[in-house]
């Protein structure tokens, strides 16, 4: 018996390498993206010195730095270290990290010891009896059938979404930032245009008293250009408002508090002019980097997994389990051989019964799986849409500009006009009045559809998944990631 059991104990470890894994494998699922998208909206329309460079996966990484701003640059780079939802991946990444050393576990022994002392006494004679004990007990389940494998490659597919999602967060995060930082911009300079207006149609309200006093127009020509004067200064409380709230979401998106970045961002900027600029060249392969398709498919992998761990019920159990114990009377004789007993031995279990849980707990385990399939399927068209939008979003809103451009420089020509033969006297004050709200209407609009393109521009980068590189979605703490003998066995 003894030799056999030693036979045993030597043979598990090779038993347990050789032995197979039932339940499906995870293979990974094709896209079925096409290489190229909707041939209006690829690029191929731009001429010779407006085609850019196809966009890589090295671009997407930090596609901020394409505006060439530092103070963006600084702000997304903080983000990425004070921002809360990154900040709580992070943290599910350590749980993930746990869970998968704690599924680990289960392939490996386990040892117990135990130590008691017990006094007793007859009743009648009242003489007490002392009895001290040490003993240790240990068990080890053989995973022949590679249940507990696949709850480890379930928990490595867990671990591995856990680091996607992370690269989400900063996806989403280095996207708000942009977004709010350009629209910080954009108010501040429409702010610069409403003060600058405000202080023309001052002058016209000057002009219009003096030719008042001399006779030549009427008291309603300056009541309305008083009306023009308050009109304009009324938007100015509105868009100093909007500046900081704006910049209190930029201080939220960075973990800061409300007016830290208040004197950094003091002092406004123009927004960058990329009328000009839409990627010519998008391969359409690029969305598979997306961390929310990569997290959905690494769910699917888990789901897949755990059918496996769910068929392996089915199957009968293996283990191997020994305890030794001592029981002696006194503590300095408790391990000499007369008092220790010890026993060694394979085990073997097979539910017979259980009314159906197996079966139907295999049934849920396909029907999770395929759910995440599914999943994986919207992550995956929703993805494509994203892009699609942005990229004849961004095209129209760039035919846009350059008409409001035209728009903005022959409003300007016709204030200056006007200006002129009104204070000749040769038109009314209203065609005046109608020239300065068109000029500051279309200013505005200029400004607005700018930073609308630049939004549109920093969804296509968002919707490409940028915002992340290969180191980010490496392991982070690779020292306390447990990786086992059989590592190889779940790479991608």
């Amino acid at each position: 018996m003894n030799s056999f059991v030693k036979k045993i104990v030597l043979a598990s470890p090779a038993m347990f390498l050789s032995a197979c894994m039932v339940g499906p494998d995870f293979k990974k699922p094709e896209s079925g993206l096409p290489d190229e998208w909707s041939r209006e909206i690829s690029g191929a329309s731009l001429t010779e010195e407006e085609n850019f460079a196809t966009l890589t996966s090295a671009d997407l990484a930090d596609w901020w730095k394409i505006f060439n701003d530092p103070v963006l640059t600084s702000l997304v780079e903080r983000s990425f270290k004070g921002n809360l939802t990154i900040a709580d991946a992070r943290a599910k990444i350590s749980q993930a990290r746990a869970t998968l050393g704690i599924t680990q576990s289960g392939l490996f022994p386990s040892l117990d010891a135990n130590a008691s002392m017990n006094e007793s006494a007859a009743p009648m004679s009242g003489v007490s009896h002392a009895s001290y004990g040490i003993g240790a007990s240990t068990s080890w389940e053989l995973d022949i059938f590679g249940g507990t494998r696949r709850s480890i490659e379930s928990a490595v597919a867990d671990y591995r979404a856990a680091l996607a999602e992370k690269c989400a967060a900063q996806v989403a995060v280095s996207a708000e930032v942009a977004e709010n930082y350009f629209l910080y911009r954009g108010y501040q300079q429409e702010l610069i245009i409403v003060k600058k207006n405000l202080e023309t149609q001052k002058n016209t309200y000057r002009v219009t008293q003096m030719k008042k006093n001399n006779g030549f127009v009427s008291d309603l020509d300056v009541v309305r250009a008083a009306a023009s004067v308050e009109s304009t200064s009324s938007e100015i409380p509105s868009l100093e408002s909007k500046i900081e709230q704006t910049r209190n979401a930029l201080e939220l998106l960075l973990g800061l508090p409300a007016g830290a970045l208040a004197k950094e961002l003091e002092k406004p900027r123009s927004l960058p002019e990329l009328e000009r600029y839409i990627p010519a060249g998008v391969p359409a392969k690029l969305v598979e980097r997306r961390p929310d398709i990569i997290v959905a498919e690494h769910k699917l992998h888990a789901a897949v997994a755990k059918i496996g761990n769910a068929e392996a019920d089915w199957y009968p159990k293996f283990s191997i389990t020994g305890n030794i114990s001592y029981q002696a009377p006194s503590v300095g004789n408790i391990i000499q051989n007369q008092y220790g007993t010890w026993s060694v031995g394979p085990n073997a279990t097979w539910n017979i019964f259980q009314a159906g849980k197996t079966v139907f707990n295999v049934e849920l385990q396909e029907a999770l799986t395929e759910a995440a399939g599914v999943s994986w399927k919207l992550a995956v068209l929703t993805a494509f849409k994203e892009v699609e939008d942005a990229l004849v979003a961004s095209a129209k809103e760039r035919e846009r500009i350059a008409y409001i451009n035209r728009l903005v420089e022959n409003n300007r020509k016709a204030f200056s006009l006007s200006s002129k033969l009104y204070e000749e006297g040769q038109i009314e004050f209203l065609d005046l009045l109608d020239t300065q709200r068109s000029m500051l209407t279309s200013e505005q609009s200029q400004v607005n559809s700018r930073r609308l393109f630049i939004s549109y521009v920093i969804s296509l980068y968002k919707s490409l998944g940028g915002g992340w590189g290969e180191p980010d979605m490496a392991d982070t703490q690779p020292e306390k990631t447990r990786w086992l003998f059989f590592k190889d066995s779940f790479k991608d």
